[in-house]
């Protein structure tokens, strides 16, 4: 009997892609195994499988062929990249993947508890010909930048975390930004451990901070300063919709995922007085209280995050509502929202619709788009990398959350910045 032949990605995958992997040169029939193994940052071991059988020909191809069972189902050619599932732990656990190097997967073919083959594929999220500078001052982040552009001076964008602090989701997002034709930088804006100096609390971090970064990004060699966009994850998408509105002439498009419509209350882990989450020419932008006054978070209030949210939003009156709102209207550009139904953080759905309300009302003539998925949760997250779903949310949704909004951003941004 020959031994299979592999056939595997191609010489630079990146982990938006989609990587094809098929096994030939097995018996009409066979049943084999297939599975699939990656660490992340914490060093937990993540592992999915399929079992599939081989067709009249001895092949298997993932792109043709449903697994009979595993850890997905039906026909979804990175079925083995999303559906990992930590091997030691069987609760809710996050793929911790905190920067922009290579996504190493390791592949094996058994077939009656025998191994036949084991190969390794890198999933890149920095393409071959994208410098990537490391940024300490005069702020903190990554510039991710093609060494040389045949179509001269390039769109750039502007990217901002959520909650996690540092580069978390920034820095990946920049890089893939880098592999199709922008310019990107991940900001940090704050550090829950405090480095590189940062403030180790989401509070008051100045809009000035933000307008820095961006002004370096314009002054950039090969950057057209009239075409640069910003977007923000969560706390981050908060901050991308504040800095749009304050500093209008520096933006040409806004990409928002599960948005914020209101400035809300800093978040601490230490005891501290309230205080709001930015400031902005020196003081603090009027903000929504949480319930319950001035403290730290508790695991148990962190499980409760969307409904203090929507407290704060509920019992506060008109007059703090509109103070604290964040004033979309100010802005002069596009805008894409992107929502999940599920979103145990906050009701981002709903906030995003009252920012569309607004700037209806108000004859805002940029497009606003608000894409909204009723199967995801809070967390839309990289394209491909393993999915622990939220309460309600089935990972398969998840995943193509994921893979959908990210090609909404890059049409959104090639349209507008282009």
């Amino acid at each position: 009997m020959m031994e299979p032949v592999w056939s595997i990605g191609q010489a630079t995958n990146r982990i938006d892609g989609t990587l094809k992997l098929g096994i030939g040169y097995l018996t009409p029939g066979q049943k084999i195994m297939l599975e699939a193994f990656a660490q992340d940052d914490l060093g937990q071991v993540w592992r999915s499988y399929g079992i599939f059988r081989a067709d009249d020909q001895g092949t298997v191809d993932t792109a043709r062929t449903a697994p009979e069972e595993g850890t997905y189902s039906g026909i979804d050619v990175n079925g083995l990249l999303w559906s990992m599932r930590p091997v030691l732990r069987s609760d809710g656990a996050y793929f911790m993947k905190s920067s922009s190097a290579p996504h190493a997967v390791t592949f094996r073919l058994s077939s009656d508890g025998v191994l036949l083959g084991e190969r390794t594929v890198d999933l890149h999220f920095v393409s071959a010909d994208v410098r990537v500078t490391e940024i300490t001052e005069p702020f903190a982040g990554k510039y991710f930048c093609s060494e040389a552009s045949e179509r001269g001076p390039l769109p750039a964008v502007l990217v901002l975390g959520g909650s996690a602090g540092g580069l978390l989701w920034s820095e990946q997002m920049a890089a893939l930004l880098s592999a199709h034709g922008f310019a990107a930088l991940a900001l940090a804006y704050f550090d829950w451990q405090g480095r590189s100096g940062l403030p180790n609390q989401l509070a008051e971090v100045p809009l000035e901070a933000v307008d820095r970064a961006m002004r370096w990004l314009q002054a950039q060699p090969g950057i057209d300063p009239a075409r640069t966009g910003v977007m923000g994850l969560s706390k981050g998408s908060e901050l991308a919709l504040l800095y749009a509105s304050l500093y209008p002439q520096a933006i040409r498009a806004v990409v928002g995922y599960s948005p914020a419509s209101h400035v809300f209350e800093s978040i601490s882990m230490v005891p501290a007085g309230r205080r709001s989450s930015w400031t902005y020419e020196g003081r603090p932008l009027p903000y929504l209280p949480y319930p319950g006054g001035p403290k730290s978070w508790t695991p148990a209030e962190l499980a409760q995050l969307r409904k203090l949210h929507e407290q704060a939003l509920n019992t506060s009156t008109d007059e703090e509502l509109e103070a604290a709102r964040i004033p979309v209207e100010a802005m002069r550009a596009p805008a894409l929202l992107i929502t999940g139904a599920h979103d145990e953080t906050w009701p981002a759905a709903d906030m995003a619709e009252g920012v569309l309300q607004r700037l209806k009302k108000c004859g805002y003539r940029w497009e606003v788009r608000h894409e909204h998925f009723p199967e995801a949760g809070h967390l839309i997250d990289i394209p491909n990398l393993p999915v622990i779903a939220e309460h309600g949310v089935p990972a398969k949704a998840a995943a193509a959350a994921a893979r959908e909004a990210w090609q909404t951003v890059l049409s959104f941004f090639h349209k507008n910045l282009a």
